[in-house]
């Protein structure tokens, strides 16, 4: 997959704007959320709820969201193309309000990790104060997702297929996977950079996993947070 502009892109992540038509109001800028303490938080793959900080930070997207657009993200795909609009206007609005950036993106991203997390048999890992660390790691796959790269990708779009910027995995299965979507229609840049193409993109990316796994007898057994803590501690 590759933008219609032709030039050839990985991964890419944004935000949204606010109830105006910019960023989110003033006043949940930045003190209508908490700012994030450095403690390692990995969460239980049969918990419901996520860690705090996430559903604090997904709850602001949900508010932004209806206070621009009178719609609710009910945190399923439906309701992702609010979401994306969401995301193109606000690419506007930050270059007038930059301060807004971060908190755009950190709310944005903690929502589609958490729509991520309901598709997939995967946790989140927090370990860093910046929650552009802040990753979920998959049970049955290999796999790391950054949902807020993502959304700062979308917003600044600034991206190539070397990067790939939201995940990361083993360097066989990042070629395996560029080459996948390589061979797909190419679309617009809006289209490209919308947080709903990068969670097809996810999904596209497990199941060529999985696939992989299921013709390789050396996987034996679902990973777990321990397999990924070697991994979290060379990001920190």
């Amino acid at each position: 997959m590759s933008s219609d502009s032709g030039k050839s892109k990985g991964n890419g992540a944004g935000n949204g704007a606010d109830a105006s038509n910019e960023a989110p109001p003033k006043s949940d800028v930045p003190g209508g959320v908490s700012v994030p303490q450095n403690v390692t938080v990995v969460m239980d793959l049969d918990e419901v709820t996520p860690p705090g900080k996430v559903l604090e930070l997904s709850a602001a997207c949900v508010r932004f969201v209806m206070a621009k657009f009178k719609v609710e993200p009910d945190f399923t795909r439906d309701t992702m193309p609010v979401v994306d609009h969401y995301v193109e206007d606000a690419r506007a609005s930050v270059k007038d309000r930059p301060e807004a950036m971060a908190v755009i993106a950190h709310s944005v991203g903690a929502y589609i990790g958490e729509v991520a997390r309901r598709s997939h048999a995967c946790w989140w890992r927090i370990d860093h104060a910046d929650p552009g660390a802040w990753r979920l790691e998959f049970r049955n796959v290999y796999l790391s997702f950054y949902p807020v790269q993502v959304v700062y990708t979308a917003l600044t779009r600034e991206d190539d297929a070397s990067s790939f910027s939201g995940f990361e995995m083993p360097d066989a299965d990042r070629d395996a996977l560029l080459a996948r979507l390589s061979e797909l229609p190419p679309v617009s840049d809006t289209e490209y950079f919308a947080p709903s193409t990068r969670l097809e993109v996810l999904d596209i990316a497990v199941d060529a996993l999985l696939a992989k796994r299921a013709n390789d007898p050396s996987f034996t057994r679902p990973f777990g947070p321990d397999d990924y803590a070697g991994d979290a501690s060379a990001d920190g």
